[in-house]
């Protein structure tokens, strides 16, 4: 018999198919100068990473993964046009973590790895706890149906989309290398909802 997989949360998964430039990584290396410590990691002071006009071509090709996620995902059939707010800089090192987390005043998030090895850096996800079954069984083998988190192994030059309201967040740090990830909010522009409907809603 099928079994359906109704209402699915979607993780967009890309990789960006080119090496950073030189003068990318220089920029993107000057804001390792200035952090903050944030619970189990550290990040950029800065928090519009991605309006640095040295850094146009890499928001360009992150923008062109946002468009085909709306594309793929949303399929919005009102003119909306989605665009990267805030954007900043994670810094992780052996045995740091990053706690778990969701993104608020953002619809779509967004997270680009500047430097990562896929043997000991991940993501992780979590399944939102108000479905979380109140009774809990042993389970042999893990799947999307039964699993409360899933975890991705993550490498140079991924790119993940996921919705702001997802919880995610990285476990204690393996290897002694430093995962540097970009992370990155989206909203949107244009007409939302329904005239009709009483929904609607204009952003400029």
């Amino acid at each position: 018999m099928p079994i359906y997989s109704l209402f699915p949360e979607p993780i967009y998964f890309s990789t960006l198919e080119r090496a950073l430039t030189k003068k990318e990584l220089r920029t993107l290396n000057t804001y390792q100068k200035k952090t903050y410590p944030n619970m189990s990691n550290i990040t950029s002071t800065e928090d519009y990473v991605l309006n640095n006009k040295a850094l146009k071509n890499l928001k360009k090709d992150l923008d062109t993964r946002v468009m085909d996620y709306f594309d793929k995902v949303i399929c919005p059939t009102n003119p909306v046009v989605p665009y990267i707010t805030q954007s900043w800089i994670n810094y992780t090192t052996t045995d740091q973590f990053h706690h778990k987390h969701s993104h608020s005043n953002s619809v779509i998030s967004g997270i680009f790895y500047i430097s990562a090895d896929k043997n000991v850096d991940s993501v992780k996800f979590y399944r939102n706890e108000l479905h979380i079954d109140r009774i809990q069984l042993h389970v042999t083998n893990y799947n999307t149906f039964n699993s409360t988190d899933w975890k991705f192994p993550v490498e140079t030059g991924n790119i993940f989309l996921f919705r702001s309201s997802l919880i995610h967040g990285v476990d204690q740090k393996k290897g002694n290398n430093t995962r540097i990830s970009l992370s990155f909010n989206v909203f949107l522009k244009g007409r939302l909802g329904n005239k009709a409907g009483l929904t609607e809603l204009i952003l400029e």
